[in-house]
Parts: C-alpha cells; sequence; structure tokens
C-alpha cells in the first residue's frame, strides 16, 4: 500500500510537478550558470544553462518512447529530432564541446578547461540531487529567425526523475 505522500509526489503526464529535489537540482544548475555566464564573459556570447525537472512517473525504465520524453522535458519547445546517447554519461562530454563552440577563434587552453569544468559542475549540481542519469539523450531543436544564437538540449533520465538541459547562447 502507497503512502498519500508517496502518491502526491508523483506526477501524471499533463500534471508536471517538481520535487523538493528537482528544484535543488535546478537552484545548483541556475548557480553554475552564474558561474559559467562570467567565466564566458570574454568570449562575446551570453551563456545561459536552464534545468526543467519533474518525477518520472511510472517507475524506471520509462515505458514512454524517448521522443515522448524528450518533449516532455523541455515543455515548449519545437523538437526535430532525439539521438539516444550511449553510453548515457556521453552527454557530459557532449555539453563539453556545446560550450567549447563558444570560443573566439583561435580557441584556448583556457577556454577549453573552463568547458570541460563548467560541464563537469553541471552534471554534479544534477546528479546530486537526481541522482545518476540512467537515459541521455541529445534533442536537436528547430530554430526560429528570431531565436538564439544557437540553443543545444539534451533530455536525462535517472531513477526517479525526468530533467531538460537547455544551453542557449547568444551573441
Amino acid at each position: 500500500m502507497r503512502r498519500k505522500t508517496e502518491a502526491r509526489d508523483r506526477s501524471s503526464p499533463d500534471r508536471q510537478t517538481t520535487t523538493p529535489a528537482g528544484h535543488a537540482a535546478q537552484a545548483a544548475v541556475a548557480e553554475v550558470s552564474a558561474v559559467v555566464a562570467r567565466g564566458f564573459d570574454a568570449t562575446d556570447h551570453m551563456v545561459n544553462l536552464e534545468l526543467t525537472t519533474m518525477p518520472l512517473t511510472g517507475g524506471f525504465p520509462p515505458r514512454r518512447p524517448l521522443e515522448q520524453l524528450a518533449a516532455t522535458s523541455l515543455p515548449g519547445t519545437h523538437i526535430r529530432a532525439v539521438t539516444p546517447v550511449k553510453p548515457p554519461w556521453r552527454w557530459i562530454e557532449l555539453l563539453h564541446g556545446s560550450l567549447e563552440t563558444t570560443a573566439p577563434h583561435p580557441r584556448t587552453d583556457r577556454h577549453s578547461s573552463l568547458a570541460e569544468t563548467s560541464a563537469l559542475r553541471v552534471a554534479q549540481a544534477i546528479e546530486r540531487h537526481l541522482g545518476a542519469v540512467r537515459i541521455a539523450a541529445r534533442i536537436d531543436l528547430v530554430h526560429e529567425a528570431s531565436s538564439p544564437a544557437w540553443q543545444h538540449a539534451y533530455a536525462l533520465v535517472t531513477a526517479t526523475h525526468l530533467a531538460g538541459l537547455l544551453v542557449t547562447v547568444e551573441d
């Protein structure tokens, strides 16, 4: 028999709520995002990292297709394609690459090191609060003509949560 608190913490696919762990992960990523933004000031780009979280309904592994999970993880975005990341921990390398593309040309070792450190901090902030990422996917978004310079997005699934990470870089 389930306790009432467990039933309240779980959301239906139509009503997305964030748990205390989800709020903590969002706050931690926002804090890292501020540090990343200051570190990348010299590149003439504005970098923003935004995390959305929700409890994973139905337990792990999710029973919905990866495309549905991706759409749920970043509500309001228009998705062109979803590509699974295998092994799941490779999403951190992809995030590092996303951040590294903000470098002015020619790239410097300092910038590469900052991008790598930032990617690791984001991953630690997420996994400290939500647990290890067990399923990851890269989301290819449809860009509008008035959109920022570019956006990279990731769907991340832990044993208890679904998260969407949006990396926005503006000139």
